[in-house]
């Protein structure tokens, strides 16, 4: 019987969403481990290391960063670099984890507690938040300046899709690091705005890829649906 890989993770990490998206296209089942945003006992004892996405498989412990290739070796088809873009699939996946992601969190930061599982996990991330990117208070105050940053980047997901489905040639790490860009706005439950109707669109193929998403013990899965909402 084949095995059976391990991803730990939380429904919050934007890399967490692009590791499940990727495990989920390329038809491989896991088991998804929720790993506390305080806690990372349980993830350490199995990783060795305390950062998420981690996946375990057949004794080898795969790092965030390494997981792509991973999984493009150990299993090449579909592949996530369709017709020679290995390239500008891994710059645009790294554009939207480290640029795109940036202006959706800063915009989403304040109501990502309640998505927590308990009031000390709720207490740490805002401890920690808040040490990182200033008063609590001022983060909500400027929410506005932030959403007109974030849609500004937005706008370019959409010109990147105008007349495709995909960003590249077909499903591709690029857009599963895009898609990994964009989640924390959809796992807050917020909706993309009327006016990016490709990025809408697309958004509904990357989720329907391989079927149902992962579930972690109980807790909101990592895509959630995306209608169309007001501008």
């Amino acid at each position: 019987m084949r095995s059976r890989p391990t991803l730990y993770g939380y429904p919050i990490s934007h890399y967490c969403v692009s590791a499940e998206r990727m495990l989920a296209f390329k038809r491989i089942k896991f088991d998804p481990v929720y790993v506390s945003y305080y806690d990372k006992r349980e993830l350490i004892r199995a990783t060795g290391q305390d950062y998420v996405p981690a996946l375990t498989w057949d004794g080898k412990v795969v790092t965030w960063e390494e997981i792509p290739d991973f999984l493009e070796n150990r299993q090449p088809e579909p592949t996530l670099y369709p017709g020679r873009t290995r390239g500008l699939a891994k710059t645009l996946e790294n554009w939207g984890h480290q640029v795109l992601e940036e202006r959706v969190w800063r915009y989403v930061v304040t109501r990502v507690p309640p998505l927590l599982r308990d009031e000390v996990e709720r207490w740490v991330f805002e401890e920690l938040q808040t040490r990182a990117r200033g008063p609590w208070s001022v983060l909500e105050e400027r929410r506005e300046e932030f959403r007109v940053d974030m849609e500004k980047h937005i706008q370019l997901v959409e010109e990147m899709l105008q007349g495709r489905d995909w960003i590249l040639e077909g499903p591709s790490l690029a857009d599963f690091g895009v898609y990994g860009g964009l989640s924390p706005l959809l796992t807050i439950g917020e909706e993309i705005p009327r006016r990016f109707p490709c990025t809408h669109a697309w958004s509904q193929r990357v989720q329907a890829l391989g079927g149902l998403p992962a579930r972690w013990d109980g807790l909101p899965s990592l895509v959630v649906p995306t209608p169309v909402g007001p501008e």
